[in-house]
């Protein structure tokens, strides 16, 4: 006999969830890999780092004078990640003083996917026109004491940046389908919306995803960008203090009627289509709670066949049936896309087991 559990959970199979952080355990900063060291620098331009110190449940930044744009390379810490990929943060950029939006001009943090200069190791091996990367912000830009986004793409160093309002606090999201990157925000009290595409043939199959924060612009002008690099800047104006709630990575999932479609095109991907596979669907709290809204249309039970879940859903959808014999450890029995508005899954006899929970998920 079988009982029926269902609820939409976060996959299992999702083989980038591990590299998530809720920075709500300190030890979580060994994890992350700072572009500094990676390269041999020797110049930490942060003033401060710390998870789940400063603000209880937060990562919290806060940059010496330091920048990206063109050469100038500032501050990374990231994560390696081969192929697509959607990763989501939440960020409340402040000045130093905890009041309000940084007074210092380009004062933002945020998403960054970067492709690694592996052969770059020590200062000496450094060359210009190198830097290839996307990101988007949130902090202040070129009006110092207002919230602005920064998105910015650079290739071989060469980089174009837009700049529209920001607001205090914001979910960002990057997703990278193949050449195609997909920048999303969400403010405070508003909807998603899909901020800018970008088709980048350059970017090599691995990146490195994390997290930014740079601060102080006008200085930084003035300075030759190799010794920026190489350098620890005390002094002058820097005002940033950013804290970051979440982040948290995803392998996307795309459905077979959009496998083949350039998401960078508007009119072939609609926005409309974009928010129905990212945003909020692409950001689950691992810690939150289930909710229980997958209607079970019908079973049937079958000796030594198994049992046949017949359920309500989304057409191009993905989603999973997991079993469990105690409610506590589940296995992953199958998964599949959702091509009508009822789709079933077959579960094969427990082996001999009187009883079997098993629950459908969104994968």
């Amino acid at each position: 006999m079988a009982l029926l559990v269902s609820c939409p959970t976060r996959s299992l199979a999702d083989d980038l969830r591990a590299l998530s952080d809720e920075f709500d355990n300190a030890s979580s900063l060994a994890a992350w890999s700072r572009i500094f060291e990676v390269e041999g620098w020797g110049a930490d331009q942060m003033e401060s780092l710390d998870i789940n110190a400063s603000r209880s449940g937060y990562l919290t930044m806060v940059p010496k004078t330091s920048s990206w744009y063109r050469d100038w390379r500032g501050i990374l810490m990231f994560k390696r990640v081969t192929g697509d990929f959607v990763v989501t943060m939440e960020v409340e950029p402040r000045g130093r003083n905890l009041e309000g939006a940084p007074n210092s001009s380009y004062s933002l943090a945020g998403i960054m996917a970067r492709a690694p200069r592996d052969t770059l190791t020590q200062p000496s091996e450094w060359t210009a026109n190198g830097e290839n990367y996307i990101f988007l912000s949130l902090g202040t830009a070129n009006n110092p004491g207002h919230y602005q986004f920064e998105v910015k793409s650079t290739v071989n160093s060469s980089s174009h940046l837009e700049i529209d309002e920001g607001a205090p606090r914001a979910i960002i999201q990057v997703a990278r389908l193949g050449e195609v990157f997909l920048v999303l925000r969400k403010l405070e009290g508003r909807d998603w919306e899909v901020h800018r595409r970008y088709r980048r043939s350059d970017m090599p199959d691995t990146l490195q995803v994390g997290i930014t924060a740079y601060t102080d612009w006008s200085p930084i002008e003035l300075m030759d960008p190799f010794e920026h690099n190489r350098s620890s800047i005390d002094g002058h104006n820097p005002d940033l203090n950013a804290a970051v709630d979440y982040f948290r990575f995803r392998r996307p999932r795309v459905p077979s009627a959009l496998a083949e479609a350039d998401f960078s095109d508007r009119f072939e991907v609609s926005d409309a289509q974009v928010l129905d596979l990212f945003g909020d669907r692409a950001n689950r709290d691992p810690a939150a709670a289930a909710v229980v809204e997958l209607e079970i249309t019908g079973k049937a039970y079958a000796p030594g066949i198994g049992l046949e879940v017949e359920f309500e859903s989304i057409p191009g959808v993905f989603y999973r049936v997991e079993k469990s014999e105690d409610l506590r450890s589940w296995t992953f029995v199958e998964s599949a896309e959702a091509v009508a508005e009822r789709s079933s899954f077959r579960v094969p006899d427990p082996q001999g087991k009187a009883s079997l929970y098993l629950r459908i998920a969104e994968d």
